[in-house]
């Protein structure tokens, strides 16, 4: 397993159009890319006698492609939403560790990528949400944090070159409810996507993660690990 070579990112892999796509035509969609140092830390990891959930979990979770990679597994292993593991250290215990590997080790993104700083932005947007979530009442840190690491995954299609095309923000939007939906992501990350498409009255999340974008635009130094 750990003697793999290295899955540069191709985004030039023939894919449906999203835009037009239905559910059916979502599933052979490629593997989101990770960080190089995310399969790094994560072999270093399994060479362990005892293998830490919870350490994998923090390597994951830094990384937005390997958190959505895990989710879409366990999407795809518990369609019933009331079986379905929603924390991470669950999510990991719940499947075969060498499964989880190779999910999140399918495709790494080249070190002079753009996209890398891009889900090192959002990363950051994450870990500002979760020290907000501790000072504001009615959230949850955890669920602050992966809705900070994936509120924006209607524009990885066109950040990882799936569709040529730059929908505007409403099309996004739309998209982001689309994959949710496909991959079954949880019901309070899939309720704070729709938030964007006008499809719910409330804007709690879109506020709360406006605010954390801002945050961690503006003051770097509020962010802990």
């Amino acid at each position: 397993m750990l003697d793999d070579p290295f899955l540069q990112y191709d985004p030039t892999a023939s894919v449906p159009s999203l835009f037009y796509a239905t559910p059916m035509l979502m599933d052979p969609l490629p593997s989101v890319p990770s960080m190089i140092t995310t399969r790094l830390q994560l072999e270093l990891l399994l060479q362990e006698s005892l293998i830490d959930l919870s350490a994998v979990s923090e390597v994951i979770l830094a990384d937005p492609g390997a958190t959505l990679q895990i989710l879409r597994l366990i999407g795809e292993e518990y369609p019933n939403p009331e079986d379905r593991p929603t924390r991470m250290e669950d999510c990991i215990a719940s499947l075969n560790m060498e499964r989880c590997y190779n999910a999140v080790c399918a495709s790494t993104i080249p070190q002079n990528s753009g996209i890398l700083a891009e889900w090192q932005r959002i990363r950051r947007v994450a870990r500002c949400a979760r020290e907000l979530a501790r000072c504001v009442d009615g959230f949850s840190p955890e669920e602050a944090y992966m809705v900070g690491l994936l509120y924006e995954v209607g524009r990885f299609p066109h950040l990882l070159g799936w569709d040529p095309t730059d929908g505007s923000a409403r099309e996004q939007a739309a998209l982001g409810v689309m994959l949710a939906d496909c991959w079954q992501l949880p019901e309070y990350l899939l309720a704070a996507i729709r938030e964007q498409r006008g499809t719910v009255h409330s804007s709690r999340w879109g506020e709360f993660i406006e605010m954390a974008q801002h945050v961690a635009s503006h003051d770097a130094t509020l962010l802990t690990s």
